[in-house]
């Protein structure tokens, strides 16, 4: 199975052991108490590493770590992002988060990958420069000094902040991608997503932007390797005649070919149509394409184990609000389809599973989507968090998708803070991401936390199985 990735100033943190768990897979509501203990962590100094090719490893050290952002109060004169970039660093123990490096608030405000879920956005990373350390594209603050962004806004150009054997360096400045104005077209990227276009074991990065009357998008696709300066090794261009509301990529094949995209149409708040581009060494505009069935979800992964990524795509429950808008088609609405592989121009018929719960919002509303391979048998599960219900696994049976288990995976928050204590929906724990965390052969699930849904306030993480006893769980309480 192809490694796969699926959604933050020197400080001292203090980081709380997880109490008040429920049985796994029960959705049990837990007995509840404080901690007795208060673990305090580290910091302590990231390990170094040589370099890896595993996704995700920022410091090359041949673990995933674990990306995420927090909201930072934002200073609302100046009009500032209020985001901040974390990262966890992995160790054979999963996410150790006595190692962590910690950006201060409007230095970078992440790319974060399309298609995962609206509060389980994730960080994406790539190892543009091929070094062996991933590196992060982000969206970098303005500095005029450095001659890129304006202070009106507080943002600046894409940019990379370059992985290394510590992992970045928060208090080096990203360096920003040389990308061209064009008239007619908006100055700013809206899009972003890696992988390998070409098929040349190289990754690569597409950004797509709008066209200034909104009608069509321009895709630009920058072949790696990426040198210090930010430049590609070259670059190409197609139109689409579509807004761009995301574009999600492929993982690269260890085995080589290249990475489809998934281009995901503007949604104005409902669910997005999606073409898929079959990519190629060949020039952009010549690549074939595919419409496929509408969802915002999307994620790749090779769910029957046949060495071929199929492609999941999924209602996330957002719906426009103009009245007459607010439903979706009955072969779209609160269910998942999944297009087997090979993926081509010859798309079959996707298989379907219906997700809907007791019709309430809190037991229908999929918010996040990530394939895993929890056994290491080289087959992948589809991983779909629900509001206030918790996880669900789905496999494919041979026959079709069903759902694995009659109860999701639950965890749940602290009763504390602005939540009632009898609020059992809202302290449910939401899918954030899947990988092997721990460099065992099997993937792990993180789930995250946080009292309001805005991760303005501690977040509480578990790094789990399918459901077994957790790896890892920690409270980022100063972050």
């Amino acid at each position: 199975m192809a490694p796969r990735r699926l959604v933050l100033l020197p400080c001292v943190l203090l980081l709380s052991a997880c109490g008040g768990v429920p049985e796994p897979g029960t959705g049990a509501e837990p007995e509840t108490a404080a901690p007795e203990e208060v673990r305090e962590y580290g910091p302590a100094p990231v390990p170094e590493g040589g370099g890896s090719a595993v996704p995700d490893d920022v410091n090359g050290d041949g673990f995933p770590d674990l990306l995420f952002t927090t909201r930072h109060d934002p200073d609302s004169e100046a009009g500032l992002p209020s985001q901040r970039l974390m990262i966890v660093h992995g160790s054979p123990e999963g996410p150790d988060p006595a190692t962590r490096t910690v950006w201060s608030p409007y230095t970078v405000l992440p790319v974060t990958s399309a298609g995962t879920g609206g509060a389980g956005a994730r960080p994406g990373t790539a190892d543009l420069d091929g070094d062996g350390f991933a590196d992060i594209p982000v969206l970098a603050h303005a500095d005029e000094e450095l001659g890129f962004g304006t202070a009106a806004s507080g943002l600046g150009p894409r940019a990379i902040v370059w992985g290394g054997p510590s992992g970045p360096d928060p208090d080096t400045t990203p360096t920003p991608i040389p990308l061209l104005a064009e008239e007619g077209w908006q100055d700013t990227f809206t899009a972003l997503a890696s992988g390998d276009f070409d098929g040349d074991g190289v990754p690569d990065l597409a950004v797509a932007k709008a066209s200034a009357n909104g009608e069509a998008s321009r895709l630009m696709v920058m072949y790696g390797p990426f040198d210090r300066d930010g430049a590609p090794a070259r670059s190409a261009q197609r139109t689409v005649n579509a807004q761009v509301g995301g574009l999600v990529a492929e993982p690269p094949a260890p085995d080589g070919g290249a990475s489809r995209l998934l281009f995901q149409h503007g949604d104005d708040g409902g669910q997005s149509e999606n073409t898929l581009l079959l990519t190629g060494p060949g020039d952009p505009g010549r690549w074939e394409s595919v419409d496929l069935i509408s969802g915002s979800l999307a994620a790749f992964g090779d769910l029957d184990g046949d060495g071929e990524d199929d492609l999941a795509l999924g209602d996330s429950g957002s719906r426009n609000d103009e009245p007459g808008y607010g439903t979706e088609p009955p072969e779209v609405d609160q269910r998942v389809h999944v297009y087997p592989g090979p993926l081509n121009a010859e798309a079959p018929a996707p298989l379907a599973v219906d997700l809907a719960g007791d019709g309430s919002a809190s037991s229908t509303t999929s918010r996040a989507m990530a394939v895993c391979d929890l056994d290491g048998d080289g087959a992948d599960v589809l991983a779909v968090g629900r509001d206030g219900h918790g996880v669900d696994l789905l496999r494919h049976t041979g026959d079709g998708i069903e759902v694995d288990g009659a109860e999701p995976l639950v965890r749940r928050g602290p009763e504390d803070g602005p939540l009632a204590a009898g609020d059992a929906a809202g302290r449910v724990a939401g899918l954030f991401s899947c990988a092997d965390y721990d460099a065992d052969g099997a993937d792990e699930l993180a789930l995250a936390h946080d009292l309001e849904g805005t991760r303005d306030t501690p977040v509480r993480w578990w790094i789990t199985g399918d459901g077994g006893e957790d790896e890892a769980s920690f409270d980022s309480a100063a972050f």
